[in-house]
């Protein structure tokens, strides 16, 4: 008797098992899809740095900003960019230089097609170092526009 109750019973808990099994991988799926994505997106709006005294965006980084692009336009994403300068020279000129280089971006990206009212631009000029004012390689990590991507609520 009691073989007969287990027999009838592997079916359907090899079919629970089955279900459990199947969200899992599904679960599993759409973590794996969520980390390549956000990987993505770290990737294409890590800080743009520029030279000295310009406001032009360097040729390495226009490869990043169409993919970037592609990313804004595809999904439902909004752009801030901040745009920031080394200790060099005075502090309107820098704010000024900081605004030119957020807006070097946004226009470029609103030249692929995103939307222009989907980006911000802040200008900071030399109030928000992120590393020494000191030695050149810290001037040069200041003088950078910052990209933040935020999903927009559908």
């Amino acid at each position: 008797m009691k073989t007969k109750s287990i027999i009838a019973i592997l079916p359907v808990l090899f079919l629970f098992f089955l279900s459990v099994n199947s969200k899992t991988i599904s679960v599993d799926a759409k973590a794996s899809k969520l980390l390549r994505t956000k990987a993505i997106l770290a990737a294409l709006t890590k800080n743009l740095e520029y030279d000295f005294n310009k406001p032009s965006i360097r040729g390495a980084y226009y490869t990043n900003l169409n993919k970037l692009a592609d990313e804004v336009k595809e999904n439902n994403y909004a752009l801030s960019l901040s745009g920031h300068t080394d200790s060099i020279g005075r502090y309107k000129y820098n704010w000024v230089l900081s605004d030119k280089r957020a807006n070097s971006i946004k226009e470029y990206l609103v030249s692929k097609g995103v939307k222009a009212d989907r980006i911000v631009t802040t200008p900071f000029g030399s109030t928000v170092p992120i590393a020494t004012n000191k030695t050149a390689a810290g001037r040069q990590k200041n003088r950078r526009v910052e990209i933040a991507i935020k999903e927009m609520s559908k």
